[in-house]
């Protein structure tokens, strides 16, 4: 009785604490007029307690400091270039100050000839050549990242290292280094450098993994010739991985991709069963509704996004899912695209099919026409879709405080039930 007494007033501590900063806004109140703050939340459909599953491994780091919480945000540019996600990777690491957390899934992408995010750095020797899902005339095998880099040259070697965010810096004990595993591929060698470690080769999953005796900051490695029959490597991705308890942030972001684009990425599933995310969050839309309205299909929008969706539940069937709302567009930066409009309808009919949140961006941004604004004051690009370096903090800022009033909510309820028991 008194432990669990205990537990109600760390519980309550916690949501006073929570529910304080709830009020407090991310955002600067009046100094983006057109923002419509009081629609900042995430819109639960279905069960709304299937998401407590996701606030539930939160208690667990938050009030024991134990167990661990997997993150994968998916979409186009606006997650290659990063911005968003690392700050939101930031901000979900201070809600349990001091864990370890990890890096997580990633793509290098200058080994692809494609922009990178500015939280880490590749270099590399030899040629390498890029495909990128998005692209219908690049016919190569893709998995979960929907990149390759492929090189022939034996002896091309590979540094990654990451950058300081917010004074944090992610390290790993254990790597993982996703690669098509054919009989023609070359194999993958540690610099010496690391000293110990075991390696262990899965030929279904397609990577190979490195354990460490300690932790690391960067990855350094080299593909090598063994065999006669060995002609070339195709990298597809990268995971840091530490056995701390944590918040981990995945990202897999592909310039122009659409829905039917990972779909086309032929060991996306297989890929997907071992990185098993806790937390899908759906940023895919911007590319499928790019057009005028007559030629964007609802319906055929929904039926891929369930192919996709079933994909995650494979790998985890009891994933969540938040699904991010197109922001306001214009369609060769002289039209609004309204096709925002389905895209919305859609996402909650998903939602409500998967007991997932809806974050609606573009009611939020100020809706239709709004993106001008933004662009006024700094915020957007003049393409009108993508936004500048400080329009991504600002949407991080307004999504982290969504995510976090609900959570804060959760714990309100939580500690009521608790203190009248």
């Amino acid at each position: 009785m008194r432990n669990k007494g205990l537990l109600v007033v760390g519980l309550l501590s916690c949501a006073v604490s929570l529910a304080g900063k709830a009020q407090v806004s991310e955002v600067e109140p009046g100094k983006y007029p057109f923002l419509q703050l009081d629609k900042n939340r995430l819109e639960f459909y279905g069960d709304t307690t299937h998401f407590n599953t996701i606030f539930e491994k939160l208690d667990s780091l938050v009030f024991l400091g134990k167990g661990s919480l997997s993150i994968l945000h998916i979409g186009g540019s606006h997650v290659q270039g990063g911005t968003l996600q690392k700050t939101m990777r930031a901000k979900f690491d201070h809600i349990v100050p001091g864990a370890a957390g990890e890096r997580g899934f990633f793509f290098p992408y200058h080994m692809a000839q494609s922009n990178m995010p500015t939280d880490f750095h590749v270099e590399f020797t030899g040629h390498w050549e890029g495909c990128r899902c998005a692209k219908k005339t690049e016919l190569c095998d893709y998995g979960m990242s929907g990149y390759n880099a492929t090189t022939y040259d034996s002896g091309a070697h590979v540094k990654i290292y990451m950058e300081d965010v917010d004074g944090k810096n992610y390290r790993f004990n254990k790597v993982r280094i996703y690669y098509q595993m054919l009989p023609e591929s070359f194999e993958t060698a540690l610099n010496s450098v690391y000293g110990s470690f075991t390696e262990k080769i899965d030929s279904v999953g397609q990577f190979v993994e490195y354990t460490f005796g300690r932790t690391y900051d960067t990855l350094a490695f080299t593909v090598n010739k063994t065999e006669p029959s060995q002609t070339h490597f195709i990298l597809r991705g990268i995971q840091y991985i530490t056995d701390e308890p944590g918040i981990t942030y995945h990202t897999i972001g592909v310039n122009g991709a659409s829905v039917p684009s990972y779909l086309r990425c032929q060991d996306f599933e297989k890929e997907m069963t071992y990185l098993t995310p806790d937390l899908v969050i759906f940023g895919i839309g911007i590319n499928d509704a790019n057009g005028p309205v007559s030629r964007f299909s609802q319906k055929r929008y929904e039926e891929e996004y369930r192919e996709l969706i079933s994909w995650f539940k494979k790998a985890n069937p009891n994933i969540n899912f938040i699904f991010l709302t197109n922001n306001d567009s214009y369609y060769r930066r002289r039209y609004p695209n309204e096709n925002v409009y389905k895209v919305v309808k859609a996402m909650q009919n998903l939602a409500g099919e998967t007991n997932g949140a809806v974050w609606n961006l573009f009611e939020i941004m100020g809706g239709i026409g709004s993106v001008r604004l933004w662009e006024k004051t700094g915020l957007a690009r003049a393409d009108k879709v993508h936004f500048t370096p400080e329009g991504y903090q600002l949407e991080s800022d307004l999504l982290f405080e969504a995510f976090r009033n609900a959570y804060g909510a959760y714990i309100k309820r939580t500690s009521s039930t608790l203190q009248s028991d």
